[in-house]
């Protein structure tokens, strides 16, 4: 592959091909791809879910 520049624009156009608004950031050499679209509620709240279970369950174990 080409350089950063074409890295990212493969990224991105990548990600308009499966429906996203995406962006592209470098953190300490890696390129992550995000997807800027809103998240929609009952993902979210599945989200928050599994990370309190997750808090909770570390919690229990560690006490």
């Amino acid at each position: 592959m080409g350089g950063l520049k074409d890295v990212r624009r493969a990224a991105r156009e990548a990600g308009r091909r499966l429906g996203w608004k995406p962006t592209t950031t470098l953190v300490g050499g890696r390129l992550f791809v995000l997807d800027k679209r809103e998240v929609p509620e009952e993902i979210e709240q599945l989200a928050e879910d599994a990370a309190a279970a997750a808090t909770d369950r570390t919690w229990r174990e560690h006490q």
